[in-house]
């Protein structure tokens, strides 16, 4: 049922810098964040036992969210019947919270069956970034390019406060 690219299951430590400047060791990275090992810049969102919500962890870019399973499958087709409903409830309750607090009015959803930890990316259509790279899944790469090497003090700290602001929103939903 799940197929995933052998090298992913080798368990090979692996390295990232976060938005704030630390360092972290993962065998994986949506593991280590549900077991709290990874600190998420801001800390999770929300969590249940079946996701956890945060920020990217090294695309400093506010608005961009992940959501992610807890349990090791590449597919939504492998997903269970609650899992898959969590799931999408959290992809719209979220685009929903970013445009009510007036963080984003745009996103881009994207789901790749690469890795062994199903995460979806709801990634913010910022005015700024489709004047200079375009819109859609295509510009996705540059801009998290152009956003990781060009991040301001100012710009990380629009993510943490968005962060923030989520989990507010979320305690009293």
């Amino acid at each position: 049922m799940n197929n995933f690219n052998e090298d992913m299951l080798t368990g090979k430590t692996k390295e990232a810098i976060d938005i704030l400047g630390r360092k972290w060791k993962y065998e994986c990275m949506s593991c280590a964040i549900a077991k709290g090992e990874l600190e998420l810049p801001g800390g999770l969102i929300y969590e249940d036992e079946y996701i956890t919500v945060g920020a990217d962890t090294e695309i400093p870019l506010n608005g961009f969210i992940i959501i992610a399973t807890k349990r090791h499958v590449n597919s939504i087709a492998d997903l269970n019947t609650i899992e898959r409903h969590e799931l999408i409830d959290y992809i719209a309750r979220i685009i929903e919270a970013l445009r009510e607090l007036n963080i984003v009015h745009e996103v881009t959803i994207v789901q790749e069956e690469r890795s062994k930890h199903l995460h979806v990316w709801i990634f913010p259509c910022h005015k700024k970034y489709k004047e200079m790279f375009g819109k859609g899944v295509g510009a996705i790469k540059d801009i998290c390019k152009y956003a990781k090497s060009n991040a301001s003090d100012e710009d990380i700290q629009q993510c943490l406060n968005t962060v923030q602001k989520l989990k507010e929103y979320f305690k009293e939903v």
